[in-house]
């Protein structure tokens, strides 16, 4: 997991340039959005049980211009590059999800979505 700041926006621009060479995943967030707080919560466990991939961290405080790269409108949001095609994920079910696996949405009752506080 990499953390992209100013100072390392050269690299971002790297990775978008050579999207259909490398896989890797951008996650999307803010620093004053509870959802990506939560988000970013699921990120050390989803290390080490999954998190095999490249992963990327972009804020929209340090480069809000990178949420445009991908059409981007909220955080959090998800871009998983694979052999150059890109998918976007930016609904908080799916990624809450994608971070934990442990049990599908389909047989989440509704007291369980209400105990994860959005």
């Amino acid at each position: 997991m990499t953390k992209l700041t100013k100072e390392t926006e050269k690299e971002l621009n790297l990775l978008l340039k050579n999207k259909k060479k490398r896989d890797f995943i951008l996650l999307y967030y803010s620093e004053w959005c509870d959802r990506s707080s939560k988000i970013l919560e699921f990120l050390d466990s989803w290390k080490e049980g999954e998190g095999d991939e490249d992963m990327y961290l972009i804020s929209s405080w340090e480069l809000p211009h990178a949420f445009a790269a991908f059409a981007i409108t909220s955080a959090p949001a998800l871009a998983l590059v694979k052999r150059g095609r890109v998918s976007v994920k930016m609904e908080f079910p799916t990624l809450y999800e994608y971070f934990n696996p442990s049990k599908p949405a389909k047989y989440r009752t509704k007291a369980e979505w209400l105990k994860l506080k959005f």
